[in-house]
């Protein structure tokens, strides 16, 4: 991964974020892996994925 300077997000970068957040939503309502999620259970989901996109991005920049 490269940091570039972006002044906006291009419509396919963009559709490609929302198929990813389509996936983990449908990954976590769907029952498969997890059944009856509440909202706080989904929002501890949500944070972790923040969390880790963070540490990789700290790890990205450490190299």
């Amino acid at each position: 991964m490269e940091e570039r300077d972006v002044k906006g997000i291009s419509p396919y970068r963009m559709s490609q974020l929302v198929k990813v957040a389509g996936d983990i939503s449908e990954k976590l309502m769907s029952g498969k892996l997890v059944y009856g999620p509440t909202y706080q259970e989904c929002e501890i989901v949500v944070e972790l994925v923040a969390e880790a996109i963070k540490k990789g991005k700290n790890a990205y920049r450490r190299k």
